[in-house]
């Protein structure tokens, strides 16, 4: 599919974010803790310093030795903090969907060429817009940038690039401008492998809620088909691929992926947003289900689009 990008004043997407420089961005971030803790301090009744050192007599203090699994999940916090360039397309995508992005603006251009030969890695980060009020969100998901992403066009003005969405990520700090004043780059946190927390009572919810798919997906088709839709509906699905049986998080996904597809069949209100704040499978695979048969209900009432 192919879709323009938006072009945003680019003075404007801190504050559309919710940035406020004199704020510094988001104070409750676990690596603005994990840096208030790399310090040398040894006082004794340092609150700092509680969580890494343990009186064991009166005389002295002695380190506390972190385990290997402590040291590995600090790691994986600082691995997770990355810097990349934002861009912001009028739709958010989620992990495995694709889009092409076609513009004639030279920022574009001028972002590619900082990713392909300045940046650390190869990634940019995708984000989209708040579907009520218009305004970038601050989750997105990441998207690789090669060569062999880049489509080959007559229009020497226009630049075309089809970009996966892959990675799923949350904007940390105040974006900044680059050098060249063409785009932004922000600190993000990369939240796909995020360990998240459900209780056993939601674990088992979300068990159920997943049987339940299925059954649902078989009617949502039928009724796509029925609409007169079965050259798209065989698109989607052949893109798609079948359902995952187990991972509830990619199941959740996957059913996102579904109703609200590329280009968009408008029988299904914007989900993706949603789906990528969702903090565990319990509430993926929630709004999962409320989404398919929101849709269902919607192709029943006999209306021709949303």
């Amino acid at each position: 599919m192919m879709i323009p990008i938006l072009i945003l004043n680019l003075f404007t997407l801190p504050r559309a974010l919710g940035f406020m420089s004199h704020q510094g961005g988001n104070v409750n971030s676990p690596y603005k803790q994990l840096a208030a803790l790399d310090h040398s301090c040894r006082q004794k009744h340092c609150q700092t310093c509680l969580g890494l050192f343990q009186d064991f007599n009166e005389s002295h203090d002695q380190p506390l030795r972190m385990s290997e699994s402590d040291l590995a999940r600090i790691n994986g916090l600082r691995q997770r903090k990355i810097k990349m360039p934002i861009l912001i397309a009028g739709a958010a995508i989620l992990p495995g969907q694709s889009m092409e992005i076609i513009s004639r603006d030279p920022k574009l251009r001028s972002m590619i060429d900082y990713v392909l030969k300045e940046a650390d890695h190869n990634e940019i980060g995708i984000i989209g817009l708040n579907p009520h009020n218009q305004t970038p969100l601050n989750i997105g998901v990441s998207a690789s940038v090669t060569p062999k992403n880049m489509n080959s066009s007559s229009n020497i003005f226009q630049t075309s690039l089809t970009v996966t969405g892959s990675r799923r990520f949350e904007i940390e700090d105040e974006p900044e401008l680059d050098e060249s004043g063409s785009f932004y780059i922000a600190e993000v946190d990369i939240v796909e492998d995020r360990e998240e927390m459900m209780s056993e009572e939601q674990e088992s919810e979300a068990k159920k809620l997943s049987e339940r798919l299925p059954g649902l997906v078989q009617k949502w088709e039928q009724l796509v088909h029925d609409k007169g839709m079965k050259r798209e509906l065989k698109n989607i699905m052949k893109s798609l691929g079948p359902m995952p049986k187990k991972d509830l998080g990619r199941r959740a996904l996957w059913v996102g992926k579904l109703v609200n597809p590329l280009p968009s069949l408008k029988i299904c209100f914007e989900i993706r947003p949603a789906m990528l704040s969702c903090r565990n499978n319990y509430e993926r695979i929630q709004l999962a289900v409320i989404s398919l048969q929101s849709s269902i209900d919607f192709l029943s009432s006999g209306q021709s689009r949303i």
